[in-house]
């Protein structure tokens, strides 16, 4: 408050010149025709009343004038953080559907090959490049969902063996094709959360499993006491500089470069929904010896 009223004399300083000059003009004519002071004190206490009322309707006029100010202020700063974000988000979908059609490409062009070649069990590899051209639709389809801040979440108590389970079901043709060995034994648990966005938290970190072992195995186990779902792989591992970035958008890292089906961008759906879901993701792996996710609730 006492800054406002210095600031609010300085812009009143031309004013109390004036009044202080006329004032003095005042007293000076005054003297000068010896007229009489008790009419120059009447004067004077009629000037500094209507002046003292001018200054505090001036003053109240000053804090509205600041507030309007400071308001218009904050309103071109949400408009332009409101700008930038918009701008920030389509440069993020424009990105994000370059590559997306840039790797869904991939599938439809080993399709192609395996039909116009004589290749063993044609119709099951096939179905297999299907099922990566379905995966990316799926996963932009998620992509925009998780864009909208607005989309609604279920929160319910859910089985995770029907959950696992249906995803299983829907990769098994990846198993087959790549030779995979699944282990995994019922769980026999219920955690609290959203069907369908911890569906596609798992989905992701099963397929980005499935992509990293050409050959071996994939493991899926529930420590009960620490509440945490691990997805356990003998693939190619993550090296040591590339874990820290692999949630990131659009990064694959060295094994991504490698394999031409990765699009960087599944791990960063699965960091953003696990951020919705309250979920951390965990991660170990060694270069050569596969990786190890674990899902905590």
């Amino acid at each position: 408050m006492i800054n406002t009223i210095k600031k609010f004399i300085l812009t009143k300083l031309p004013e109390f010149i004036i009044f202080f000059t006329l004032i003095f003009l005042f007293r000076l004519i005054f003297a000068l025709g010896s007229l009489e002071l008790s009419f120059y004190k009447i004067g004077l206490e009629v000037a500094v009343f209507g002046f003292v009322i001018y200054l505090i309707i001036a003053f109240f006029s000053y804090k509205e004038e600041l507030s309007l100010k400071a308001e218009n202020e904050r309103l071109l700063e949400e408009n332009k953080r409101l700008h930038m974000s918009i701008i920030s988000g389509r440069r993020e979908l424009k990105d994000y559907f370059s590559l997306w059609v840039h790797q869904v490409k991939t599938p439809i062009t080993a399709a192609k090959l395996i039909l116009d070649n004589n290749v063993d069990d044609k119709e099951t590899k096939v179905k297999a490049q299907i099922m990566y051209i379905e995966q990316y639709c799926d996963m932009a389809i998620n992509y925009l969902k998780l864009m909208n801040t607005e989309t609604d979440m279920d929160i319910a108590e859910l089985n995770l063996d029907e959950i696992i389970k249906s995803i299983l079901k829907k990769y098994s043709i990846l198993f087959i094709v790549n030779h995979i060995t699944l282990n995994y034994e019922l769980i026999e648990e219920k955690v609290v959360s959203d069907t369908r966005w911890l569906s596609i938290l798992i989905e992701q970190l099963i397929s980005n499993a499935l992509k990293y072992t050409p050959r071996g195995s994939i493991s899926i186990s529930y420590n009960k006491e620490e509440k945490i779902l691990y997805i356990k792989d003998t693939g190619i591992g993550i090296r040591s500089e590339d874990i820290p970035k692999i949630f990131d958008r659009g990064y694959s890292g060295l094994n991504g470069r490698m394999n031409e089906k990765s699009s960087g961008l599944g791990l960063f759906l699965a960091k953003e929904i696990g951020k919705r879901l309250s979920i951390e993701i965990e991660v170990k792996s060694e270069l050569g010896r596969g990786s190890e996710f674990g899902v905590r609730f």
